[in-house]
This record gives C-alpha cells, sequence and structure tokens, in this order.
C-alpha cells in the first residue's frame, strides 16, 4: 500500500472524509450521494476543475468517503479540493479542504 504521510507533490493521494447531514448538522452523513460535478481541485489557487475519479462512499452504507486525487492532480504546492452537493435542497454540507504538498 503507497504512503500517503506526508501528501508528496505529483504523486497521487487517497484520502477519507466525513461529509455534515444538512438535515442535523450536528451529524454526518451516512451514504451521501455523489454527482458527477460535485467535486472539484484546484492547484495553487487555480480554476477548479472537475475531479478525475468521482469520490465513493467506502465501506458501502457508511459515511466515510474515499477522494482520490491522481499524479496530476497533485502537481501543486497547495492542493485544494470543494464539494458542492448541486442537489437542490442540499443533502449534504459544502466541503473544503486544502492539502499543502512536499518534494
Amino acid at each position: 500500500m503507497p504512503t500517503y504521510n506526508p501528501p508528496t507533490k505529483n504523486e497521487d493521494f487517497v484520502l477519507y472524509v466525513a461529509l455534515a447531514s444538512t438535515t442535523d448538522g450536528a451529524s454526518f452523513k451516512i451514504d451521501p450521494t455523489i454527482a458527477s460535478g460535485d467535486w472539484k481541485v484546484s492547484k495553487d489557487g487555480g480554476a477548479l476543475t472537475d475531479l478525475a475519479t468521482l469520490p465513493v462512499v467506502t465501506p458501502a452504507a457508511s459515511m466515510l468517503l474515499k477522494v482520490e486525487l491522481s499524479a496530476a492532480e497533485m502537481n501543486a504546492d497547495v492542493v485544494s479540493i470543494v464539494g458542492v452537493d448541486q442537489t437542490i435542497p442540499k443533502e449534504w454540507a459544502d466541503f473544503v479542504l486544502s492539502i499543502p504538498t512536499t518534494a
């Protein structure tokens, strides 16, 4: 299994996140629905583009969302991922995480 600590520039990276429920902001959303266009990446403050790989709930029926970034998506000093549920009403709260990389 690859080592992801620390996150390395130009190397693929996998992380797991949980999304807050919009129904109950004190709880994580179980089995969130993720659609194309919900998740984007920005490299060093550049334009937001769709992630190459759509995040998936892993393990199934849990609150854990597996986010995979390719080496190309990690080609920056700071990689920011943005998740915004496009459904109305939203099922899960907006999400932002910035990842500083090492050489």
